[in-house]
């Protein structure tokens, strides 16, 4: 994921997290949901015909560290957590879904490490207008939604946004 992608959502609504199932916890003042492969829908202000998704995904790098990968898309019909059903002009959602207030996002910190020659994602932060959203891969993700900034994060890599 380049900077200049990460750059496009900002100003986007983060609309939903989609994901295929999901566990929740309360820890503290925030929640942790446990999700395989979560699907983010972005929605910009100015064009609602056209979303934006971001599938993350997870691989084990060859040194056993988690790498965290990003596939961005427009077209809903790829996803798996959307189902064409007849009678109905877009698709509808057959997944889990996380639904968010005040959603406008203002910056996107992305966390990682490098080696000799390449930069390995492992989490992104997104700060909409009040609360954090934290994604960290693995096996399984691990989402963190809460409204201070989180801790114990690796090494940033780069932000984009205010």
């Amino acid at each position: 994921m380049k900077e200049t992608n990460v750059k496009s959502v900002i100003g986007m609504d983060l609309k939903t997290l989609l994901v295929e199932q999901l566990a929740v916890y309360q820890k503290g003042e925030g929640w942790e949901y446990l999700c395989p492969e979560p699907v983010l829908r972005f929605q910009s202000p100015t064009d609602f015909e056209r979303p934006l998704y971001w599938v993350l995904s997870w691989k084990e790098t060859e040194y056993g560290d988690d790498q965290l990968l990003i596939d961005e898309t427009h077209d809903a019909d790829t996803l798996s957590q959307f189902q064409r059903v007849e009678g109905f002009r877009e698709p509808l959602i057959v997944s889990s879904s996380i639904q968010l207030e005040n959603t406008l996002v203002q910056r996107v910190l992305v966390y990682g490490y490098k080696d000799e020659e390449k930069e390995f994602l492992t989490s992104i932060v997104i700060k909409l207008e009040n609360i954090y959203v934290t994604f960290t891969s693995g096996p399984v993700f691990t989402v963190t939604i809460t409204k201070t900034f989180p801790e114990n994060m690796d090494r940033e890599l780069f932000r984009v946004g205010e």
